[in-house]
């Protein structure tokens, strides 16, 4: 598996990336969108975000699913993500 280098730029302040930053890690693992582009996911797994507050979630290939609020660092995301995608893989 390759290593993932995630650089994450911070915000000037006053601005706010919503969750694009969750966003473009997983498409650089490799995540796709689906037809709507409301999800990413890979390997059953599929992440997206769930309002305009930007909340999100993780739904699981068990289908458990995971709710993280929208000052969830982005780290705890993707590595949520990449985990999950990781261990329907094996």
């Amino acid at each position: 598996m390759p290593h993932l280098h995630l650089v994450i730029d911070t915000p000037d302040p006053g601005d706010w990336h919503g969750r694009l930053d969750v966003s473009e890690a997983l498409e650089a693992a490799g995540w796709t969108g689906d037809d709507d582009g409301q999800l990413l996911g890979m390997n059953g797994a599929f992440w997206g975000v769930t309002n305009q507050a930007d909340d999100s979630s993780l739904t699981c290939p068990n289908d458990t699913v995971i709710d993280f609020p929208s000052d969830t660092p982005t780290i705890v995301v993707v590595a949520a993500c990449l985990a999950a995608a990781a261990e329907a893989a094996n």
